[in-house]
């Protein structure tokens, strides 16, 4: 079974939240993604998918705190890695720029 509790399942909703980001519905994915959590908080793939949906949200702060919880859980998965690598890299930039225009 795919959701062995069904709609009370962490599995349900870590599912549910990358069908979500899929259809680039991010919002219900970041809601999915924190209820798969809140049921089972060390949950490597809700994490990521937690990542996933604050990435394209564009809250990359948010997206690199999950990404780094996501690889603490599974360490050996290269998308985590890619993911947080880009989220790291857009939140930088968006510093940089931030900081230029606080200097002018």
């Amino acid at each position: 079974r795919l959701a062995p509790a069904g709609p009370q399942s962490h599995v349900y909703f870590s599912n549910r939240a990358a069908a979500l980001c899929y259809l680039e519905r991010y919002e219900e994915a970041e809601l999915d993604a924190e209820r798969a959590l809140a049921l089972h908080p060390e949950f490597g793939k809700a994490h990521a998918r937690l990542g996933l949906s604050r990435y394209f949200l564009k809250d990359y702060h948010g997206a690199v705190e999950a990404y780094e919880s996501a690889s603490a859980y599974d360490p050996d998965n290269e998308s985590n890695r890619i993911y947080l690598a880009k989220a790291k890299l857009k939140l930088g930039r968006r510093q940089s720029v931030a900081e230029g225009s606080v200097r002018e």
